[in-house]
């Protein structure tokens, strides 16, 4: 029986870490959909943890991808791996026939999206980005009242992601890694990161300010700083500005080294008809010569409603939110940034999102 026809997605956590854990208590919130059969690990103490806590002690221990891979009770991965080894693991969950949802970034380089891409087109499989950010209840509201036209032709969007980190600066270890271990140490190397804070951090800032714009960037300049914390030949503040298709301008901001000030909006969106701003459960609207309309909306868990996503995409057909053209689209913007940065000048975006 395929994933898309059967009522439970059998699913295989591929890392165990902070990050496995998250996503392990998101599955957990949609048991009825779903059941985590598998998880792999280079530390089987870390898999177990994983699997006691969300699997009532019954998913497979594997030591590695391609052993998971092998298993045919597996419907579908969930990639919670460091940035380097996204693009190979992609590519072999694809070609095993494993649906993929996929933690951020989508990979490294354009060459390698082009390679996802092709890979995803040869198998024929579900794949999905995490970018969770996308349904935070505040944003989902302000992207369907922009798709209504409520504030006319857009001019101008902005996005924030930003906050002083001070695990990062005093290399303190996420709890669900053992004593000696760090997930630091190869977030802060550029061959295995993929360059600094604007490809980490920046990248939820980077897609949500796409999908409040609605249309794909054509140029973009940046500036990048290193304020806080301190590693020679990584960024840890980034400032983006971008043009896009339909005319509206951009601008990114995002940092490890400060947050924005208490109270500031998480986004922001201006144009014909009004402005708006939101964080990720408060939404202000001012329509030009109307009262300001605000709504607050109860807090979620993004990573649940991410999976909930993806479980309507696999098993109902949904159209997917983040899908590889989002996240390769995001990839663009960012390396299109870090190429303006670094030459001083405007870059220019291609159509094909694989391509600078």
């Amino acid at each position: 029986m395929s994933a898309s026809q059967s009522d439970v997605l059998r699913v295989g956590i591929v890392g165990a870490g902070w990050m496995g854990l998250t996503h392990g208590r998101a599955w957990q919130e949609h048991a009825a959909r779903s059941r985590i059969v598998a998880v792999a690990d280079v530390s089987t103490a870390r898999a177990q943890a994983i699997c006691d806590q969300f699997a009532g002690g019954a998913a497979r221990i594997y030591p590695d991808l391609h052993a998971l891979l092998a298993d045919p009770e597996v419907d579908a991965v969930d990639l919670c791996l460091p940035h380097y080894l996204h693009k190979e693991a992609i590519l072999a969950a694809a070609g095993a026939g494993k649906h993929v949802l996929c933690e951020k970034p989508l990979c490294l380089t354009l060459d390698e999206a082009r390679e996802i891409r092709e890979g995803l087109a040869r198998a024929g499989v579900v794949f999905m980005s995490a970018h969770n950010n996308l349904f935070a209840p505040a944003l989902v509201e302000a992207r369907r009242r922009l798709a209504d036209g409520a504030l006319g032709a857009l001019y101008y969007v902005r996005s924030t992601e930003a906050g002083r980190n001070v695990n990062m600066k005093t290399g303190t270890p996420p709890a669900a890694l053992a004593p000696g271990e760090s997930s630091w140490s190869w977030r802060l190397d550029p061959a295995k990161a993929g360059g600094g804070e604007v490809l980490d951090t920046g990248w939820h800032g980077a897609y949500r300010l796409l999908a409040l714009a609605g249309s794909r960037p054509i140029e973009v300049s940046a500036m990048l700083a290193s304020f806080y914390i301190g590693q020679p030949g990584v960024e840890d503040t980034g400032v983006i500005s971008a043009r896009f298709e339909q005319g509206a301008l951009g601008y990114l901001l995002t940092s490890w080294a400060f947050g924005d000030p208490p109270g500031a909006f998480q986004f922001q969106v201006a144009g014909e008809q009004g402005t708006l701003g939101g964080s990720a459960t408060r939404l202000v609207m001012a329509r030009y010569g109307q009262p300001a309309e605000e709504r607050t909306f109860e807090p979620v868990n993004t990573f649940a409603k991410e999976i909930e996503h993806f479980l309507d995409v696999v098993q109902r057909g949904v159209p997917g939110e983040a899908t590889w053209a989002h996240a390769a689209r995001t990839l663009q913007l960012i390396l299109g940034a870090y190429r303006a940065a670094a030459e001083r000048r405007v870059v220019a975006l291609p159509e094909d999102p694989t391509t600078l």
